[in-house]
């Protein structure tokens, strides 16, 4: 009986082993050179964008620009960056970090660790500082995009000379834009331990006591909010037929309030409020202060007959002035 001679071993194919590694080298190679299209893509997209607006008026600058990020995101550094509309308005900061995923450019965040600086075209510069100041941009596709800016203990500091600014600081703050149906876009603002120097009737609400600011608004025919400038595009939202409807706006500070929960306005060829809203007032006057307004001394009456110092009107924003119910309480907030 014969054996059959063993057959020889063969040895391992490497070509199998190597594959996996090759194939990894060609999907990195890949990867990395989509990277650097796509930073290509942007830069010519912001370079574009800064071309155009400057030939409609506008400023969109930078004195240096640099990118980051490899090989997942795509990260750009911006020194002394400047956005400014023909009006006058502009924002400009030292120095802004912008972050988005290499998958997803239609989605940036960018955060200004040095604060910015708010120009007003005649009360003059404001800078805000805080510890903290962000905002996040997405939806490029529909007007307006979707916006969100949150700060943390932020100051406000008017320049010397400048008008002083609403607010003097804040421990949180948001802004939220979101577009909405039917040509809308919804706004809510809210800023928590706010001290703010208001005038008029939110000024003797708020005082000099660390208050909580909320608006929730919607604004209809946002897409004729456009123009050269932004009192054009105010103007021009007007005359299309634009308004802004109160959700509810509330300012809170102790014991006094101002709870806004219905109404509609638009805005005037003089630039400033009109319209009305049903708004609770509520104050807890000191006896000096009974007789400096209508609010403190109807409020001062229902406390000596032991009732809650609250009463509800309507406020009305006409010929420049707001009016709770017969009494003028200042002029009408501006727009523009």
């Amino acid at each position: 009986m014969t054996h059959n001679a063993a057959a020889p071993s063969r040895k391992p194919r490497r070509r199998g082993l190597l594959a996996p590694f090759v194939v990894l080298l060609i999907v990195a190679l890949a990867w990395s050179l989509g990277w650097f299209w796509l930073r290509g893509q942007v830069e010519q997209r912001m370079d574009a964008t800064a071309l155009s607006m400057k030939s409609r008026g506008y400023d969109l600058s930078w004195e240096t620009r640099t990118f980051s990020g490899f090989p997942f995101r795509m990260d750009i550094t911006l020194t002394d960056a400047r956005v400014a509309e023909p009006s006058g308005w502009a924002l400009r900061a030292p120095r802004l970090k912008g972050e988005a995923n290499a998958y997803s450019l239609g989605h940036w965040v960018v955060v200004a660790p040095a604060g910015v600086v708010m120009t007003r075209p005649i009360n003059g510069d404001v800078t805000i500082t805080g510890q903290a100041l962000r905002a996040s941009f997405a939806g490029f596709d529909k007007y307006p995009p979707r916006i969100s800016v949150e700060g943390a203990n932020l100051l406000f500091t008017p320049a010397a000379g400048a008008a002083p600014f609403p607010l003097l600081s804040t421990a949180g703050l948001v802004l939220h834009i979101v577009p909405g149906p039917d040509d809308q876009a919804a706004i809510l603002f809210k800023a928590d331990g706010a001290k703010a120097q208001f005038t008029g009737l939110l000024g003797r609400i708020a005082q000099d006591r660390t208050a909580a600011l909320m608006w929730d608004i919607r604004l209809s025919k946002v897409s004729a909010l456009r123009g050269t400038s932004w009192a054009d595009a105010v103007r021009d939202w007007s005359q299309a037929g634009g308004a802004l409807s109160v959700q509810q706006g509330k300012v809170k500070a102790g014991e006094a309030l101002l709870d806004a929960k219905t109404g509609a306005l638009t805005v005037g060829e003089n630039g400033r409020l009109q319209g009305a809203l049903d708004v609770t007032v509520r104050e807890t006057p000191t006896p000096g202060q009974a007789l400096q307004s209508p609010e403190a001394a109807a409020a001062a009456v229902a406390q000596a007959l032991g009732r809650d110092p609250e009463i509800s009107a309507t406020l009305k924003f006409e010929n420049g002035r707001t009016r709770l119910g017969l009494f003028d309480t200042g002029p009408s907030p501006r727009v523009y």
